[in-house]
């Protein structure tokens, strides 16, 4: 077997020397390669690197002292005005993540972490308006898919959020308070102001003015030395005597105040019917003996729409900080237009049930300090704010008809419930109490 191996090698060798090995194909096709290419004997192609180079891509060029290939589209392209972007190699643009990133937006900027572009502003540290949204694609404030007017209120009555009419509408505040477009409540300084406290500048400001960023809530000194009759009270917010109190109509000096209820102004030559009887006003309305017309709050008050066409009367929804003009509904049968809910009021002068914007999400059983707080549920709907009063805080209840049997309109899981009355309210108008 060894003589076999000593005869063949010298066979196999004879072999390779007569041809059988690779061919040089730039030798053979006489290939001369420009600039810093060097030819590839196994295939004649002008590579950078030469044998088991590369072919450089149009608008590359070969760096011969590394043997790759360099782009020329970045030549010249200054990233600096796009922070954390660095150039695309292939297209010569400022990306996100470099070559293969992204181009970012103009409301967009690039986050090197992650490689990805991100909105100018941060969701994290952005505050939205009540029932509003930081949308992560455009940093900007949603209701909804919509992006409200400066002006407009986001709803969360709908099948999906709407923008509204802005919620202050209407509104008219005691005192120094102003309404808060968030909510619709007059506040001082983003606060509510208790009972026996008015809206007032600091101690030590001059001539009693200032800006309405630096009023505080503080004991209501305008009754000192005031004194009323008629059955009126004086209101420490702005001294005025008050049929009722704070939140009351205001009387003329030919009037009386009838505490009702609803507490009334009466008398006055414009306020007397013809057979000499006081004119009495519905809708927690008072009459005004300038013109004789039913207002919201009496003399110097608001007109509230009359029924028209189908379309329910207004009724005065008057509190110690604000009054202003609803439309009336039922709880039991709502038909509010679209965005707002049927709620009963039972901190307002003369308890009412309008429709409102929600102005709240709160879920039942949860504190509320407004009644239009209350809106939860699978479709959600309006509850009731029940206990609810200036300086007293209610708490969220669904709505019932007390005159179904049963208590039909109350959920029996997963604990009981009774349709209870709601003090003061129309009869049938209930709120489910849990056992």
């Amino acid at each position: 077997m060894n003589r076999t191996l000593v005869v063949s090698l010298p066979l196999f060798v004879l072999a390779l020397s007569c041809g059988g090995g690779a061919k040089n194909m730039c030798t053979a096709k006489n290939i001369r390669c420009d600039n810093t290419l060097i030819c590839d004997p196994d295939d004649g192609v002008c590579k950078c690197g030469g044998h088991s180079g590369v072919i450089c891509p149009s608008n590359f060029l070969c760096d011969a002292a590394t043997n790759t290939c360099q782009s020329t589209r970045c030549a010249g392209v200054d990233c600096s005005s796009k922070p954390s972007t660095s150039c695309d190699v292939f297209d010569g643009m400022c990306k996100c993540g470099g070559t293969g990133g992204t181009v970012c937006a103009a409301n967009e900027t690039c986050d090197p972490a992650g490689k990805k572009c991100v909105p100018a502003v941060n969701c994290n540290e952005k505050a939205c308006s009540q029932n509003q949204t930081c949308d992560l694609a455009t940093g900007q404030c949603k209701c909804g898919s919509n992006s409200c007017m400066p002006d407009e209120f986001c709803s969360p009555a709908s099948e999906t959020k709407m923008c509204v009419a802005n919620i202050c509408n209407g509104v008219h505040c005691a005192g120094a308070n102003t309404c808060d477009t968030n909510d619709g409540y007059c506040k001082c300084n983003g606060a509510i102001c208790q009972s026996g406290e008015a809206c007032s500048c600091p101690a030590g400001s001059d001539g009693g003015t200032c800006a309405d960023s630096a009023r505080v809530c503080k004991p209501g000194s305008a009754c000192v030395g005031v004194s009323c009759g008629n059955g009126t009270t004086c209101d420490p917010v702005d001294g005025k005597c008050k049929c009722g109190g704070p939140g009351g109509p205001t009387c003329a000096a030919n009037q009386i105040c009838a505490l009702g209820p609803p507490p009334q102004c009466q008398g006055g030559a414009q306020c007397v019917n013809l057979d000499g009887s006081p004119k009495l006003c519905s809708g927690g309305t008072s009459c005004d003996t300038e013109d004789g017309k039913c207002k919201c709050g009496g003399r110097g008050g608001t007109v509230c729409s009359p029924a028209d066409a189908g379309v329910t009367a207004e009724v005065c929804i008057a509190t110690a900080l604000q009054q202003v003009c609803r439309r009336a509904c039922d709880i039991r049968f709502p038909d509010c237009p679209m965005g707002t809910q049927c709620f009963y009021d039972s901190s307002a002068a003369t308890p009412q049930a309008y429709c409102a914007v929600p102005t709240g999400t709160q879920a039942e059983d949860s504190a509320c300090q407004q009644p239009t707080q209350c809106f939860a549920g699978t479709p959600a709907r309006a509850l009731h704010c029940n206990g609810l009063a200036l300086g007293q805080t209610g708490l969220c209840r669904p709505y019932c008809d007390t005159a179904v049997p049963n208590n039909a309109g109350c959920l029996q899981t997963p604990r009981p419930q009774t349709c209870t009355q709601i003090a003061g309210a129309p009869s049938g108008f209930g709120f489910c109490l849990a056992q």
